[in-house]
Parts: structure tokens; C-alpha cells; sequence
């Protein structure tokens, strides 16, 4: 947070868990007086998540609150994505929301470097390259929000410490329980699993990989033009392998394509053998690429048409 000043207006998303709200009073003390608590009801867990919204306007005591709720599993169903996507696509909508309601491009996640662990083993084991095992970072743009992560090098044992000596009020969310969900599994099983084999020294080993992976990935990133609207076949083919993936990769963020990966990026490639590849490639979002006269380009896929996501918007003060 150094060199920010503390009457700056900031969004700072807040769950009424414990991250969250430890983030929140270490805010406080710090002095930042110019809060925007922004907190999203994804409509999943009935009772538990109405007193969420309850517990956070509380804890609000005064300062600026953005809430809203979702209806995730409707807009996981209409758009054909699982509920982890749709949470995820909703948080980033109404985050940009509040920022353009409120006047400011800063916001703040309560992420700590145990969630960055569990990022970078659950990229791993996704098959994720370079830029997944980088995991998250402290400091990025996205949707023109500059996000800050402040606790990403603070280890959850430091927190519950820093919870328990100021007394901090929190919410449980029981669902970081239930072993139906993949992120929750890396945590409960697979990482305890891990630090038997290797020790307790095996998390400060992953943070130290993901730091090089970033750094690296930072380098290769700058190597890759910026790609237009549409790609030209002859150019991607002139590339090293490496930069041409690069390219297509974000070439597909740049799109309303939601959360291309690898498979994308490889359906993307394979147009440009025009002897044995195909001339189009269905993507997600009802989306295809095409290869015509030499460019590939996107457009609606008239084979998998999607339908709106009707009353799956996000609803409250200041309708998203």
C-alpha cells in the first residue's frame, strides 16, 4: 500500500470472511479513510449468504457500501459454464460497476500467499503453462482496474494470529468445507498430502517458483505484438512457436471469448495449416474462429447459439 495516500477513494472487496475482514481492520489502522466496501451475494448458500450482506453492512460502520445479488447458477446454466466461471465473471462485472460508480480504478482482494499455492497447484495440475503457475499477482490490470492484493505474501497462519489478538468479527463460509469442489480438495487433501512427503517448507518453495515463473513470464510477455482484430495467417506462421501461442492466447483474452486456456489457443492454431487443418473452430461463448482470405477472425457460431441470460444479472443498489 506504500505511496498510496489514505484519503484516496478505494474499492476493497469484502466477503465477511476472515481474509477479507482481517484486510478490512489492518485498512483501518492503517488510517485509509476512504473505503468503498463492495460486496457481492451470489445468491448459493440460502440463508447463510443473506446474513453475509447482513454481517457486512454492519461491519461496514459508516463507510461507503456497494452490494449486490447474483443468481450464479442461472447465469452458469445460460451461459453453459460451470458455477466457479459464472461466480467468477459476475465478481468482475460488478467490480467494474462499483469502480465506474464510484469514480475510482483501485480495487482491493484480500487474497494471502496460502491462496497463492493453492492457485499455482491447481494451474499445475490443470496443465497450465507459464503464466497460470505465476499464479497471482501482487499488482495487475484488468477491465481498467488497477487490482492490489496487500496480503499476497502474508501466510494464513500470520492472519489467523493477526484475527484472533484484535478480536476481528468474521463469517465461516461452510462451503470451504465440502469436498465436492476441485480448489477445496487441493486444500484439504492434496496440500496436506504434500507437506507429509516434503515438510512445511514445500509451501515457501511453490511462492518462490511462482515469483521466477512471473518474472520470466513478465520477459516473454513483452516479446509478443499486439494483434489487431483479426490475425494474419502469414505473420503467426513467421513466429517461434512460443510467441505464436502467445499471440493467439491474447488475441482470444482481448475477445468476448470467456477464459480461454490452451485448448482455445491450440483449436485457434490449427487453422493455420490450410492442407490439413480446418477452416473453422468452435469456441466458448457461441463464438467460432474462421480462417478467410488469409486472416482468422471471430463470429457467432450458428450451431451453438446461447441464450440470454435472462434475470442472471446482478440486482441491488445500483442495478449491474
Amino acid at each position: 500500500m506504500e505511496g498510496i495516500p489514505l484519503r484516496r477513494r478505494l474499492l476493497l472487496g469484502v466477503s465477511g470472511g476472515r481474509d477479507s475482514m482481517a484486510l478490512l481492520h489492518a485498512l483501518r489502522l492503517l488510517g485509509f479513510q476512504n473505503l468503498v466496501l463492495c460486496h457481492l451475494d451470489h445468491g448459493l448458500r440460502g440463508r447463510d449468504s443473506r446474513g453475509d450482506a447482513r454481517f457486512v453492512r454492519t461491519a461496514a460502520r459508516g463507510a461507503a457500501i456497494e452490494s449486490a445479488r447474483a443468481r450464479t447458477k442461472d447465469f452458469a446454466r445460460d451461459r453453459g459454464c460451470s458455477i466457479e466461471l459464472a461466480a467468477r465473471e459476475m465478481r468482475r462485472t460488478f467490480f467494474r460497476e462499483c469502480a465506474r460508480r464510484r469514480r475510482t480504478r483501485t480495487l482491493l482482494l484480500a487474497h494471502h500467499a496460502d491462496d497463492q499455492i493453492e492457485t499455482c497447484l491447481f494451474q499445475f495440475f490443470r496443465g497450465s503453462g507459464a503464466a497460470g503457475l505465476a499464479g497471482m499477482r501482487p499488482s495487475s490490470m484488468r477491465d481498467g482496474l488497477r487490482i492490489l492484493r496487500p496480503l499476497l505474501g502474508v501466510r494464513r497462519a500470520q492472519i489467523d494470529a493477526f484475527v484472533a489478538a484484535e478480536g476481528i468479527a468474521f463469517r465461516e463460509d461452510r462451503t470451504n468445507a465440502e469436498a465436492s469442489a476441485t480448489r477445496n480438495r487441493v486444500r484439504h487433501q492434496v496440500i496436506p498430502a504434500i507437506r507429509r512427503a516434503f515438510g512445511d517448507s514445500f509451501g515457501a518453495a511453490v511462492l518462490r517458483a511462482a515469483e521466477i515463473f512471473r518474472i520470466e513470464e513478465d520477459w516473454a510477455d513483452s516479446q509478443v505484438p499486439q494483434p489487431g482484430k483479426s490475425l494474419r495467417c502469414d505473420a503467426l506462421r513467421s513466429l517461434p512457436e512460443a510467441i505464436r501461442r502467445r499471440m493467439i492466447l491474447r488475441w482470444l483474452r482481448m475477445s468476448p471469448v470467456p477464459e480461454p486456456g490452451f485448448a482455445e489457443t491450440c483449436r485457434v492454431a490449427s487453422l493455420l495449416d490450410p492442407a490439413n487443418g480446418p477452416a473453422k473452430v468452435s469456441l466458448p461463448g457461441g463464438l467460432q474462429a474462421r480462417r478467410r482470405e488469409g486472416r482468422i477472425f471471430l463470429e457467432a457460431d450458428p450451431g451453438r447459439k446461447t441464450r440470454p441470460a435472462s434475470g442472471s444479472r446482478c440486482s441491488g443498489p445500483g442495478s449491474i
